[in-house]
This record gives C-alpha cells, sequence and structure tokens, in this order.
C-alpha cells in the first residue's frame, strides 16, 4: 500500500523576541516562553503578556489566566473550564475521554500521571496547558496527550486534599485525593494518593436476543430484575526529584495501583428469561468481578548538552497480578470461569533532541516487552504465556519557515509476540507528516497524515475456550495478524477575545482489522475474533466558545458527527452518531456557577458493536475562599432514567443490552477542596514520561 503523505501548515507571524545572555535556545524552544530561565528578582519587575492560546504543528499551548486559576478547584476542574474540543470530562468518574476513541494521556510536567493525580493539582501552581492533539514519535500510542506544566517550591513544601461525592437513594461515587511535596535546595520528594468508589443498587438489565440455528431461530428475551454493581480504585506514588543548576535532572518514582471490581456493571445481572421453543421462563443470573495490583518503578534521567541539544533516557518496570471470576447460571446449569494471572513489562527510552536556528531533530530509540502468564482454572487448568517486545528507531524532523510549519517522522517498528501455538515477527515502516499554516488575524490551519500498526491483544490470540452462557463461548484466534491504520486529520482554528471556533475532519482507515463475528461450530455459537475486511471512521465536527461577559460568562457548545463503516468477512454495516455537548461557566467574585449537558459521551461503533447512552449532565455552585473552594449542586439533573444501550448486528446471534435503573438517576453531588502551602516557587522542568502497562491479556468471559 502506498500514501500520498502531503500536507500543509501555517504559523503565526513573528511574535516579539527577547534576547538574554546565556541562556540556551533549545531551553527556550522547548518551552515555548522565557519566564522559566529569568530570576525571581527580574521576574517581579517584569510583566509578559501572551496570547492564551499558541497553536503548534502537534498541539495547543493554553495558559489560563489568573482569573481562571483562582476560581478552578483542582486541575480536573480546571480542564472543564478551558473546552478543549474533542475531549469531554466525566466527574462522575473522574476520567477523561475523547471523541472517537483512543488514549488520552496526562502528564504534569512531562511525566505521565493518573486522573487522580491531575485532580490533585493545585491551579494556582499551573503556568500552561499543552493539549498535545496531534502527538508526535515520542507519544505515538496516544490520541491526545494533556501536559500540566506547573512550578515547584525552592523551598517549604505544602499539602492539598480534594474530595467529590455525588449521592442519592441507594447510589453514590466518590473521589478523593491527597498529597504532599517537601523542598530541599535541588530536591524534591512528593507523594500522592487518589481513591475513586462508586456503588448503584437496583441496576436492571433487558436483553433481547436471537439464536438463528441452522434449522430455527430462537428468540430470548430477558426482563431484568434489581442488582447491586460498584467498584473502587487507589493509586498512589513515591517521587523523588533532583535538579542541578545546568538543567540535568533525575527523576525516581515508586507507585502502586489497586483495582477492584466485585461486581462489575456490565458483567451482572439477574433476569427472568422467556424463549420462544418453551413456554416455560427461567432465571438466569450473571456475576462478574475482577481484581488486579500493580506495583511499577521509573528511573529517569536527562542531560542537558552544550550544543543546543539534551539526552534522555527512561527505564520503567511493573508488575501486575490480576484475577477474574465469570459465572452464568441459567435453569440450574452453571458456567464458571476463574483466571488469575501474572504481567512483567519493561520499558526503556533513549531520545536525543538537537535544536539549531528554527529546526529540531529528534531521534528516539525504545523498546517496550512484557511476558504475560495467564491461569485458566477450569476442568484441567491451562496456561497460556505470551511474550511480546517492540523495538522502534525513529526520526522526527520540525522546521519552521515564515508562516509554515513542517513536521516530518518516520518510525521503524520490529514486533514480535510468542505464544504457545507460533508466533508473529514483523517489521513496519511507519510515516507521518505534519503541516500547518499561520495566516495570521487568529487564524491556524492544519493537515496531517500518519500510517500506524496493530498487533493482536494477548486476550484475542489466546485458544481457551470460555463459556459464556448455556449454548455460547468464546475463544481467542491464534491465527490473528497484525495489521495497519491510515490517519488524516484537517482542523482549522480562530481564536479571538469574543468567539473561538475550531472545526475539524477527521478519518480513519484500518485494512484488515481484527474484530469480533459470531460462527456456529458443533452445536454452539462460538464468538471469536478474525482479520475483517476493512473499518472507516470519519468525524466532523467543531466547537465553538463564545465569551460574552469576558472573565464571567463562558458559553460553549460542540456538535459532532461520526458515520462508521464496517466492512467484515460476511458483513458490511453502516451507521451514524451524533453528539452534542453544552456547557456554561460563570463567575462573580468569590461566586461560581457552572452546567454541562454531555450527549452520549460512551457512543461509538466498532465492528458489528454499537454502544449508546443517554445525556448526562451537571449543575454546580460555589464558593471558592482562596485556601478552600466549596461546589454543591445537582448531577443528572430531572433525569428519570439513566439508561446504556448496546447492540450487536451479528447475523447469527444479534442481541441488544440495555442497563437501566428502577429509580431517579439524580445525583445530590458536593465538592470541597483545601490546599495549604509555604515556600518560594520557580519554573518546573520536564519530568519523565510513565507508560505503566495495565492491560492483563485476559481473555474475557463476559459479551
Amino acid at each position: 500500500m502506498s500514501i500520498l503523505l502531503s500536507m500543509w501548515a501555517f504559523l503565526c507571524a513573528a511574535a516579539p523576541s527577547v534576547s538574554l545572555p546565556n541562556i540556551n535556545d533549545s531551553i527556550i524552544n522547548h518551552y515555548d516562553t522565557i519566564e522559566c530561565l529569568l530570576p525571581s528578582q527580574i521576574l517581579e519587575e517584569l510583566v509578559v503578556t501572551a496570547s492564551p492560546v499558541t497553536d503548534k504543528s502537534d498541539r495547543k499551548i493554553l495558559r489560563p489566566d489568573k482569573e481562571t486559576l483562582r476560581i478552578s478547584s483542582d486541575g480536573m476542574d480546571l480542564l472543564r473550564r478551558l473546552h478543549l474540543s474533542r475531549i469531554t470530562v466525566n466527574p462522575l468518574t473522574n476520567s477523561v475521554s475523547v471523541a472517537g476513541g483512543g488514549n488520552v494521556v496526562f502528564c504534569i510536567n512531562g511525566v505521565e500521571a493518573t486522573g487522580t493525580q491531575i485532580a490533585a493539582v493545585n491551579p494556582k501552581d499551573i503556568v500552561k496547558i499543552e493539549y498535545h492533539d496531534n502527538p508526535g514519535v515520542r507519544y505515538s500510542d496516544a490520541e491526545v496527550v494533556i501536559d500540566y506544566i506547573t512550578v515547584h517550591r525552592e523551598d517549604g513544601g505544602g499539602v492539598a486534599f480534594d474530595t467529590f461525592g455525588a449521592y442519592a437513594q441507594g447510589r453514590w461515587a466518590a473521589i478523593g485525593h491527597i498529597s504532599g511535596q517537601y523542598n530541599h535546595e535541588q530536591s524534591t520528594w512528593s507523594v500522592n494518593a487518589g481513591y475513586m468508589g462508586q456503588r448503584k443498587d437496583k441496576w436492571l438489565r433487558d436483553y433481547d436476543e436471537v439464536w438463528h440455528y441452522p434449522d430455527v431461530p430462537v428468540i430470548r428475551h430477558e426482563d431484568g430484575l434489581p442488582v447491586t454493581v460498584g467498584q473502587s480504585g487507589f493509586e498512589g506514588s513515591v517521587n523523588y526529584n533532583y535538579l542541578r543548576p545546568s538543567g540535568d535532572l533525575l527523576n525516581v518514582r515508586i507507585g502502586l495501583s489497586v483495582n477492584d471490581v466485585p461486581d462489575k456493571e456490565e458483567g451482572d445481572r439477574h433476569a427472568i428469561l422467556q424463549t420462544s421453543d418453551s413456554e416455560t421462563t427461567v432465571t438466569v443470573m450473571e456475576h462478574t468481578e475482577e481484581h488486579s495490583t500493580s506495583p511499577d518503578v521509573g528511573l529517569y534521567y536527562k542531560h542537558i548538552l552544550s550544543d543546543n541539544g539534551n539526552l534522555i533516557f527512561d527505564v520503567q518496570g511493573s508488575y501486575m497480578h490480576s484475577r477474574m471470576l465469570h459465572e452464568y447460571c441459567e435453569n440450574d446449569v452453571s458456567e464458571i470461569n476463574k483466571v488469575s494471572g501474572n504481567k512483567y513489562s519493561m520499558k526503556a527510552l533513549a531520545m536525543h533532541e538537537y535544536h539549531k536556528d528554527n529546526l529540531v531533530l529528534k531521534t528516539l530509540v525504545s523498546n517496550n516487552s512484557s511476558v504475560i502468564a495467564n491461569t485458566y482454572h477450569q476442568s484441567h487448568d491451562a496456561t497460556v504465556r505470551i511474550n511480546r517486545s517492540e523495538t522502534a528507531v525513529a526520526e522526527e524532523f520540525t522546521g519552521n519557515f515564515g508562516n509554515w510549519d513542517v513536521v516530518g517522522g518516520v518510525r521503524f517498528v520490529y514486533s514480535h509476540m510468542g505464544y504457545d501455538s507460533g508466533k508473529i515477527d514483523r517489521l513496519f515502516v511507519l510515516p507521518s507528516a505534519t503541516v500547518t499554516w499561520h495566516p495570521g488575524g487568529g487564524w491556524f490551519m492544519r493537515y496531517s497524515a500518519s500510517l500506524d500498526h496493530t498487533m493482536p491483544a494477548a486476550a484475542e490470540i489466546c485458544d481457551i475456550v470460555q463459556p459464556i452462557q448455556t449454548g455460547m463461548v468464546r475463544i481467542g484466534n491464534p491465527g490473528l495478524h497484525p495489521f495497519r491504520t491510515v490517519g488524516q486529520t484537517f482542523d482549522i482554528s480562530f481564536e479571538s477575545e469574543l468567539i473561538s471556533v475550531s472545526p475539524r475532519i477527521d478519518y480513519r482507515y484500518e485494512h484488515r482489522p481484527i474484530m469480533e463475528s459470531v460462527i456456529y461450530e458443533q452445536g454452539q455459537f462460538v464468538r471469536t475474533y478474525f482479520n475483517q475486511r476493512s473499518f472507516q471512521r470519519l468525524i466532523a465536527g467543531g466547537m465553538v466558545v463564545f465569551r460574552p461577559w469576558r472573565n464571567h460568562l463562558t458559553l460553549s457548545a460542540e456538535p459532532l458527527l461520526t458515520r462508521y463503516f464496517s466492512h467484515g468477512i460476511d458483513y458490511h454495516h453502516c451507521h451514524n452518531i451524533f453528539r452534542l455537548a453544552l456547557g456554561m461557566d460563570f463567575n462573580y467574585g468569590n461566586w461560581l456557577a457552572y452546567a454541562n449537558i454531555m450527549s452520549g459521551p460512551a457512543n461509538k461503533m466498532y465492528g458489528e458493536e454499537i454502544i449508546e447512552e443517554k445525556d448526562m449532565n451537571q449543575i454546580m455552585v460555589g464558593y471558592n475562599g482562596g485556601l478552600w473552594s466549596l461546589h454543591i449542586g445537582v448531577f443528572n439533573a430531572f433525569m428519570k432514567n439513566y439508561w446504556m444501550e448496546t447492540r450487536n448486528l451479528s447475523a447469527l446471534a444479534p442481541y441488544s443490552s440495555k442497563a437501566h435503573g428502577m429509580r431517579s438517576n439524580s445525583y445530590f453531588a458536593i465538592k470541597l477542596s483545601l490546599a495549604l502551602d509555604y515556600g518560594h516557587k520557580r519554573q518546573d522542568v520536564e519530568l519523565r514520561d510513565r507508560e505503566i502497562d495495565y492491560d492483563n491479556g485476559i481473555l474475557p468471559g463476559t459479551k
């Protein structure tokens, strides 16, 4: 397959420049600002006024104004107030999703972080946010990267506490974080811990399903009975950072993540089943639980070179122990799956950055390796071992030519997967290119294209048979092959004090993708995976942000239309999904109010599966007292019944699964934030990227 990668990009007319003695140009280019390099005495006398949004070929650089920072209660609340296109902030789970799917990576000064760590960031410590909506070779696995650039103290320290709770009859959700930091000369010690919990009672799931046997179809209808579902998670870390006056940096991190899902929302149900081949109803019960514990450790070192460049070395290791239980009972016939597993992962990266005039050259060498051993406890225990490794050499060039900015890169990737019944070895050559143009007057235009690859997942290639329910099993396919993906985007943005507009078109093509199919073998239905023909996704939409009362009132709207084309071996489906997100932020003095409507943030299609959910909303009012803030309000106001529906369009075994509650889904919400600190501050520098591997490779037993 040949791909034509041509692009155009424009860069703003030249901005005012400042020349300082003995300042490394590479550092200025990296930070895109010079305030971090000036002594505090100079900063007290110098005020630099800059545009709040700077568009680059790979990212947007946002400098929130003092009023926005003042009224924001934490890092996640600030992110919501920035009204960034393509992403949705869900305050009930403290999670962020991107339109069309994909990984959202958070960073704090370049260090990958969790949502709880972001929520623990004090907005007053944030200098800028880098929104990488077109990540380069360093973030090749991410759809978007959101990097918080913060300050830290020259001495002293601080503690911060943040909690959010949503409560309703028989239901609750809670998120909390606590963090602390101590500084002494060039050293910084910090700790961070976060908790997330959620519980729902009287949760129902209705099923409508048809099994097309060779002789006659059987219609299966389930009326859901109430069950209780819930989950919780903990994430914590201890960090040590040593920064030399030359800019050399050493960072050490020890972390721990624990996830506990005793009753999985997508895998727990109780129902009365009626089938077309019987007049007798039977009781159906399904239960799924998942647990995992994952410690990790990382070592990062950055060395500033004298020739306008730097060297970065990053080594990370992690271990994960996980277990899963799935039980299905129909008419007193039970199917039980138990799986336990261990995974060891190691990631190493070395990168050289060279800066000269308006040119930047990055050379990267990396290796990601993992060993998985999952034991399926059935009548005879079976252990599946999978070894994976990916070695990459990448080169990326960035050049600025007047109003044009051109980025070109290529990655040479050697991927290996070894498993019990075979192995996969592939060499991929993956080019990418971006062209941007700044015609001036607040306008920005960008086109980008890239080629990528996807290896089979460990769960997809595992040939262990797992019962789903009576008459249906799931099994992986050892004959799967990696597939290639072509991505193209074109976006335009206009920024002014009154209004911001950012339309975007995103096209994705997957050749021979791995997607699920249902086949009929030996008297039972089998859900398995094949390399299908193609999958295409076209997204057209954009965001409009209107500021009729500057610093006090902001309105936003983001319509989004996605068209899916899923072409399998024996099927061809087209489907449209429309989403609309609306937002309002108001503040005056220490008082504030905000409201959001999220139109089906989980809506998507892949293969033959479509997921759609009811709109969600949030209305909050609050008071910011400086060191503390208190918000109260309601989540899902006026919503009688929240629902999420999953539909499968399989010709052999189509189904519709609709989960919903028996009560009103409105929650009373309260949020409290407290931050205490002391000590002087200076600009922090880029730390390491943390990319811990949480994929346990277990073949799921649910649909």
